[in-house]
C-alpha cells in the first residue's frame, strides 16, 4: 500500500475510533448520572418518610398524653423504631424497615447532619419516656412537654434542610448533565460530518474549498437527501437557498417551489419569531446552536443544529439547519417522567408526584391570594380486608376507593395515593361553602358504589379537610397534618357506616 494511502485510512481509523470512545463516554456517563441521580431520589423519599413518620408519631404522643385511650403505643414504638432505622441506614446502608435499600452517604456534610439527627433522635426518645413517665394518662403539670416539642420541632428543621439540599444537588447535577451531553452531541456531529467529507474526498481523489462546495451543492444532494433528517440553509433574510427531500415532504413543496421562499411564508408568527432570533445569532456570532423545538404544523420534536456557512473570505453567507426527529425519545422521556410520579396499583399521583403538583399549587395560591384546601382520606378498615380476605380483595378495595374518589373531583384536582390506605386530593375550585357538599358527596359515591357491586366487603373512608390562608401562608406538611387531625377526630367521632364484613 502506497504511503499516501496508508495515510488516509489511518487518518479515517483514527475518526472511527474517536466516534466509538465519543459513544463509549456518553454512554458510560449518562449510566453514572443516572446512577447517582437514583440514589439522591432514594434519600429525598428514605428523609421524607423519616418526617412523616416522626410527625406521625409526635401527634400520637400528644393524643396519648392528652388522654386517647385508643392510641396503640406498640404500633407507635413500632413507628419510631422505623424512623431510627431509616437514620442509621443511611449511614452504613442496607435495607431499612421500610424496605429502603440505601447506600452509606459519601458526603461528609450529610453525613454529619444524619448523624446530628440520630444523636437528637435518642434524646427525644429518652425525653418522651421521661414525658410518659411523669404524666400519667390524661395528666397534668409536665416538665418535659416543651423541651420533647422542641428536640422534634429541630429534627423536622435538620430533615427539611437535608430535602433541599439534596433536591438541589440533583437540580445541579441534571444541569451538569445536560451540559455535557450538549457538548459531547456537539463534537459527536462535528466529528461525523468530517469523516463524512473525508470519505467522500477519499472517495473522489480531490479537495474543494469552501466555495466550490457550496456553489457545486448539486453533486453533494444525494447526500443530504439520503438521511431521514431535515437538512436546509437560509441566507441572512431567512429565504431558503436549499433544502433537502426529507424536509420537501415536510413542507409540501417541490423542489421549484421552495426558491426564495422566506420562512416566515410557510410557518406561524411565534415558529417565525424564534427561528429568526436563532439565525441571527449564529450569524452575529459565527458559532453553532442547538435546540430542541416543537413543531407547530405536526408536534412532532426536533433537535435543529444551526451551523454557520463561510465564504472564502470568512464572511458567514448562510446558515445550515440540520432538524432530526427526536420525538419517539421525547415520549419515552416523557413516560418515564410520568412513571416516577404514578402509583402503580391505582393510577393516581404517588407521593412524589403529589409534593411535586401540590407545591406548585400552593406557591401559586399564595402569589394569587387565594385560599387553597387539601382533603386527607383513608380507607376504613383495609387492615382487616386483608387480614381476612386476602391482599387481593386489599388491592382491589384500594383500587375501587381510587376510582370512587376520581369520580368524585373534577380532572384538575390532584389525587393521590401517599401511602398504604392514606389518599388525599387537593381541590383547585374548592371553598368553605361547598366543603361539606364535597364531604358529602365522597360519602354517598362510596354507599352508591357498595350498593352497586356485589363484593364481600363495604368500603368508606375517613376524610379530613384543611387550607392555607395566603394571610397566613402555611407549609404543605402542616396543612397535611392538620387535615390527619380533622379525619382522626372524624374516626374517633362516629363508627364507620360501612365497615368491611
Amino acid at each position: 500500500m502506497k504511503a499516501k494511502d496508508l495515510w488516509r485510512w489511518q487518518t479515517v481509523s483514527l475518526v472511527m475510533f474517536t466516534i466509538g470512545m465519543l459513544s463509549v463516554g456518553l454512554v458510560v456517563s449518562i449510566d453514572y448520572i443516572w446512577e447517582q441521580q437514583l440514589q439522591d431520589f432514594v434519600i429525598v423519599d428514605a428523609v421524607t418518610d423519616m418526617r412523616k413518620d416522626l410527625t406521625t408519631f409526635h401527634l400520637w404522643l400528644e393524643e396519648y398524653t392528652n388522654g386517647d385511650t385508643t392510641v396503640d403505643l406498640e404500633k407507635n414504638r413500632l413507628v419510631f423504631l422505623g424512623v431510627q432505622d431509616i437514620g442509621k441506614k443511611l449511614l452504613t446502608g442496607g435495607k431499612t424497615q421500610s424496605n429502603f435499600i440505601v447506600k452509606p452517604l459519601d458526603d461528609p456534610a450529610l453525613r454529619s447532619q444524619i448523624e446530628s439527627i440520630n444523636l437528637l433522635l435518642e434524646k427525644f426518645r429518652d425525653v418522651t419516656l421521661l414525658r410518659l413517665r411523669e404524666r400519667p394518662l390524661g395528666g397534668s403539670g409536665l416538665q418535659h412537654d416543651q423541651e420533647c416539642d422542641r428536640i422534634f420541632n429541630e429534627i423536622i428543621s435538620k430533615l427539611g434542610a437535608i430535602e433541599d439540599a439534596v433536591e438541589k444537588d440533583i437540580i445541579t447535577t441534571m444541569e451538569a448533565y445536560r451540559k455535557l451531553y450538549r457538548i459531547i452531541l456537539i463534537v459527536w456531529i462535528v466529528i461525523i460530518s468530517a469523516a463524512s467529507i473525508g470519505l467522500g474526498i477519499l472517495a473522489k481523489r480531490r479537495r474543494k474549498s469552501e466555495e466550490d462546495l457550496f456553489a457545486s451543492e448539486g453533486k453533494y444532494r444525494s447526500l443530504v437527501d439520503s438521511t431521514e433528517d431535515s437538512i436546509y440553509l437560509v441566507d441572512a433574510d431567512h429565504k431558503y437557498l436549499f433544502v433537502n427531500k426529507k424536509h420537501l415532504s415536510r413542507l409540501k413543496l417541490s423542489a421549484e417551489q421552495y426558491t426564495g421562499k422566506d420562512y416566515a411564508e410557510l410557518h406561524s408568527p411565534e415558529e417565525t419569531a424564534t427561528f429568526r432570533e436563532r439565525v441571527d445569532k449564529v450569524f452575529g456570532t459565527g458559532l453553532s446552536e442547538q435546540y430542541e423545538h416543537k413543531s407547530q404544523r405536526d408536534n412532532r420534536y426536533f433537535l435543529q443544529t444551526f451551523s454557520p456557512v463561510k465564504g472564502p473570505d470568512g464572511r458567514i453567507t448562510a446558515v445550515t439547519v440540520v432538524s432530526k426527529n427526536i420525538t419517539d425519545r421525547k415520549r419515552m422521556e416523557d413516560e418515564l417522567v410520568a412513571m416516577s410520579h404514578t402509583d402503580e396499583l391505582t393510577g393516581l399521583y404517588n407521593r412524589r408526584g403529589f409534593f411535586t403538583l401540590a407545591e406548585q399549587q400552593l406557591k401559586l395560591a399564595v402569589r394569587l391570594n387565594r385560599k387553597l384546601y387539601l382533603i386527607s382520606a383513608d380507607l376504613d378498615d383495609l387492615k382487616t380486608i386483608n387480614d381476612t380476605l386476602g391482599h387481593k380483595e386489599g388491592d382491589t378495595a384500594l383500587a375501587e376507593t381510587a376510582d370512587i374518589l376520581r369520580q368524585s373531583f373534577r380532572e384538575s384536582d390532584i389525587i393521590a395515593r401517599i401511602g398504604g390506605d392514606e389518599f388525599v386530593i387537593m381541590p383547585m375550585e374548592m371553598t368553605d361553602d361547598n366543603a361539606e357538599v364535597i364531604r358529602e358527596r365522597i360519602a354517598e359515591l362510596f354507599e352508591k358504589s357498595n350498593a352497586d357491586k356485589k363484593r364481600v366487603f363495604s368500603l368508606s373512608v375517613s376524610t379530613g379537610i384543611s387550607f392555607c390562608d395566603p394571610h397566613d401562608p402555611c407549609s404543605l406538611e402542616q396543612m397535611l397534618s392538620q387535615a390527619d387531625n380533622s379525619m382522626y377526630e372524624q374516626k374517633r367521632n362516629r363508627k364507620s357506616s360501612h365497615p368491611a364484613k
